[in-house]
């Protein structure tokens, strides 16, 4: 088609318009989907990879906090300042005291076989009782607590008012029950004056006798009394798929001047699935023989602990069910279709173990 003139301006025809083949449109398409499906794979990837690491690192900062707080504790059972509580004899003179054998009652420890695991004890009864988990284990701890306050005034005869001093005489309330010891002697004592008057009183109306064991003087430390269990339960939570979300609990007795036994439960650490521990007994041979509680031949021997945790996160991460066994002190914990005795959920929570060894002060 040749060139022609239109109002002095010379035009071309043009020829068809070129476009996309149908097979060029397929490629496109077909380039556009497989780029679009690598970014979609790496965003998918991105996002599980973060979740686990989410979840991973909620694990770990739980099994830290849980074996802190539980080790702080154990490190310490049966302190009462300087005296040795395998050569002094603490006297218990303060009414409905939680231990009438201080030594004997400062460690404690249960396999926790069925809802009957604290029979004679005072957990008998309680809620401690019905909630904590079978098949998980259970220790109580008593000691001395070190607080600011200090003996500011000689006492001349046994039944003399305490004279105190220190910021935190305000923490205490009447009827509070608190230690004093120096190297030699040791007494347990309820308050029966008010604590924050300075001068702490020991009359017979919440105490069996007025009389404590000595005379102190300033150099007698005075201590904050615990006694505390520790316990797995269920949080009475569920994550999103329905599953049950267990928790490391810790009960304090309240040690009231009379009724029964009373204790301030807290939760701690949640994703606590199983606490295992093994008693470090020293043998005649001063070999130390690491045993499960109820093959503990005498826990006054106990001279360290190894406590093992099974923590899990809420989130599931896992891509399949966890049929892992997980090695504590003294126990495998085993997929719920195994044979095993104590055992965890197949889910897709994910779990990692915490094993720690205590030494005990206070024991040689």
């Amino acid at each position: 088609m040749g060139a022609k003139k239109v109002q002095g301006f010379i035009t071309h025809s043009p020829k068809g318009q070129a476009g996309l083949s149908l097979v060029e449109l397929m490629v496109a398409l077909a380039l556009s989907a497989t780029l679009i499906l690598g970014i979609f794979t790496v965003y998918v990837d991105s996002s599980q990879t973060a979740r686990l690491s989410t979840s991973l690192a909620r694990i770990q900062e739980s099994g830290r906090i849980a074996t802190d707080i539980v080790a702080r504790d154990m490190r310490m059972i049966g302190f009462q300042g300087c005296a040795d509580p395998a050569d002094v004899t603490m006297r218990i003179i303060a009414d409905n005291a939680p231990t009438a054998d201080f030594f004997s009652t400062t460690l404690r420890g249960w396999e926790v076989a069925d809802g009957n695991w604290a029979n004679g004890t005072e957990f008998d009864g309680t809620p401690i009782e019905a909630n904590a988990l079978v098949g998980s284990d259970v220790i109580s701890i008593q000691r001395g607590q070190t607080i600011d306050v200090e003996v500011t005034g000689n006492m001349n005869v046994v039944n003399a008012n305490i004279q105190v001093a220190g910021t935190a005489i305000n923490s205490f309330t009447q009827n509070d029950i608190v230690l004093i010891s120096d190297c030699e002697n040791a007494d347990l004592f309820r308050i029966s004056s008010d604590p924050t008057s300075g001068t702490w009183a020991h009359a017979q109306n919440v105490n069996s006798s007025n009389n404590l064991g000595q005379a102190y003087n300033e150099s007698a430390r005075i201590m904050r009394f615990s006694s505390n269990v520790y316990f797995v339960a269920d949080t009475g939570r569920d994550d999103i798929q329905g599953n049950d979300i267990m928790a490391l609990y810790r009960g304090a007795n309240n040690m009231l001047a009379a009724g029964g036994p009373s204790f301030q439960v807290d939760e701690l650490v949640e994703g606590v699935e199983s606490m295992q521990i093994q008693y470090g007994e020293i043998l005649p041979t001063n070999n130390i023989r690491y045993e499960t509680a109820d093959n503990v031949t005498d826990m006054s021997r106990v001279v360290a602990l190894r406590i093992g945790l099974l923590i899990s996160d809420a989130d599931q991460v896992r891509d399949t069910d966890d049929t892992s066994s997980y090695a504590l002190p003294g126990e495998v914990i085993t997929e719920a279709s195994g044979a095993g005795p104590v055992t965890h959920p197949e889910d897709t929570r994910l779990r990692r173990t915490f094993i720690s060894t205590v030494t005990l002060r206070n024991r040689d």
